[in-house]
């Protein structure tokens, strides 16, 4: 781990390194300094230290967070003075304010959320600010650790702190900590994207990703609703609610009458026991003959802006026995199974002696990506109608007897 962690501190050196070019402090703005923003938020402990009085207030509470905010803002003065930066708005720098008890935590976090850099103050180890920063790690935002202390606590020891770090009311050229803050606050603000100066021991863990990086459920869920589920439940233009034709096998004949479809069942595979869609398909196709269904391919067509039937259609697997239900296993979950999660997980399985934890783990990336598809589903329908409600979800061991009830309770209606 050592070891590790020294190459990443030499790898983030040299890529500092890179990014100012080897140039001098005094030099004038690269292009990519006048081309963007950055937004730091700072956190710390807000225990008081005092009163004192500035231009615009006789008493003004004085902690380290105060005095840190008043730091990096004469910092990012003194960097437009020496025309580092374009203007001292190009670093909008903010700290938590007086909030309501109830109001802190979503405040912070929203803070978190939307900045580019924080500037984390540990000097007291607060059990707070050390949760927080652990949120900071977990987002892969970029930060720096600043201490009054001259060593970290054990789970920190390896981030690139500045120590020793002089807490005043201004900002001090000739104070070592507050040059060095300055000179990373400047590494941050020219890099176009802040990769590099976001890792922690967390994602030094999962070879330099962070945790909100290494399972991949949310990416392969939108990519899904966006590529399959809105072309079914679009409001004027979703498969669900507009007349349709279906060709048998990929044959563009009319093999079917023009017809409206009832149902899009999606069947949620179990990523531990079908490695691909093939097999996942296979083992569906097996269950429903045990009940007494099949299954055909086809190409759902729809009109084009001219009247024209389409010649081109969705490639669609359907129930033989009811063309109007289409079935479909997200193929987009299967590389769920290559993650880096994952593979952490395989890895690790000779220590755990088998592989139930990793199992529990891609059962658990399934259901995420299913609660994320239902997130972006809801907000659609809440925004319109459309055919969402036709949209089903289930197991897929539970598939051919939920889609046998299906088809009964359908012609039990008379549909």
């Amino acid at each position: 781990m050592m070891k590790k962690a020294i190459e990443w501190s030499r790898r983030s050196i040299e890529w500092i390194r890179s990014l100012v070019g080897g140039r001098s402090p005094e030099n004038s703005l690269s292009a990519a300094s006048r081309r963007q923003e950055l937004r730091v938020f700072i956190l710390g402990d807000m225990k008081p230290k005092g009163s004192y009085t500035d231009d615009t207030s006789t008493y003004v509470t004085r902690n380290n967070t105060s005095q840190l905010s008043r730091i990096i803002g004469g910092a990012v003065s003194d960097l437009a003075k020496k025309n580092r930066v374009p203007s001292e708005q190009s670093i909008e720098v903010t700290a938590p304010d007086d909030s309501a008890r109830s109001q802190i935590v979503s405040a912070v976090l929203s803070q978190i959320e939307r900045s580019d850099l924080i500037v984390v103050d540990i000097s007291y180890e607060s059990p707070s600010v050390m949760y927080e920063l652990a949120a900071v790690n977990s987002l892969g935002t970029p930060y720096i650790l600043v201490t009054s202390k001259n060593v970290l606590p054990f789970y920190l020891m390896q981030n690139r702190a500045i120590l020793n770090f002089s807490f005043s009311d201004v900002f001090d050229p000739g104070e070592e900590s507050h040059r060095v803050l300055r000179e990373r606050i400047f590494a941050n603000y020219q890099s176009s994207d802040g990769v590099g100066f976001g890792e922690s021991i967390l994602s030094q863990y999962f070879d330099g990703i962070p945790i909100v990086n290494i399972s991949g459920p949310a990416s392969a869920a939108i990519g899904y609703h966006v590529n399959t589920l809105a072309r079914f439940g679009a409001q004027s233009s979703g498969f669900l609610v507009k007349p349709v034709k279906v060709a048998r096998d990929g044959e563009f004949a009319e093999s079917i009458e023009e017809l409206r479809l009832s149902a899009l069942v999606v069947v949620m595979p179990d990523l531990t026991k079908h490695t691909n869609l093939d097999d996942a398909r296979l083992d569906l196709e097996e269950g429903l003959r045990r009940v007494g269904l099949s299954t055909m391919s086809a190409s759902i067509l729809e009109k084009d802006s001219s009247g024209n039937w389409n010649s081109l259609g969705f490639g669609a697997m359907m129930l033989e026995q009811d063309p109007t239900i289409v079935l479909d296993i997200p193929r987009t979950i299967y590389p769920l199974s290559n993650v880096p999660r994952v593979h952490v997980a395989t890895r690790q399985e000779p220590l755990l002696s088998g592989a139930a934890g990793r199992r529990r783990l891609l059962r658990r990336l399934v259901r995420e990506f299913e609660a994320i598809v239902f997130w972006s589903m809801r907000r659609e329908s809440e925004r319109s109608d459309g055919g969402w409600k036709k949209i089903h979800f289930v197991d897929h061991e539970m598939a051919p007897e939920f889609l046998r009830n299906f088809v009964a309770d359908k012609q039990a209606r008379g549909g």
